[in-house]
């Protein structure tokens, strides 16, 4: 794999949030039969304290993954930008980071 894509998301408080991807390299899917996959977001790099999405593989055939928060997660997330990445690890234990970027946390009213 090369670098971790960049891929900026909008979250928005007290709604749940899900996106839906397929990993592909070289234009190819990639199998994702014996994959992981774990997400975080943190308000800052430096913090101790993140919010973990619930990264699941959803066709390992087709290369097809999600990540999700539920709106309990969102609704207690600050507005404003944070930042997150994804792991994938295989079945050796060898992590690659394949996707990071900035969540941008919009603040709701309605809850």
């Amino acid at each position: 794999m090369s670098a971790a894509a960049v891929y900026n998301i909008v979250i928005n408080q007290h709604t749940d949030f899900k996106r839906s991807f397929v990993l592909k390299q070289d234009d190819l899917v990639v199998n994702l039969t014996d994959y992981s996959f774990a997400a975080s977001l943190k308000k800052h790099h430096t913090k101790t304290t993140d919010v973990d999405f619930t990264a699941e593989i959803t066709n390992a055939g087709q290369g097809a993954f999600s990540i999700s928060l539920t709106d309990t997660q969102t609704s207690a997330m600050d507005p404003g930008e944070w930042y997150y990445d994804l792991v994938m690890t295989d079945d050796n234990g060898l992590k690659t980071r394949i996707m990071e970027g900035v969540a941008d946390v919009r603040p709701g009213i309605t809850s």
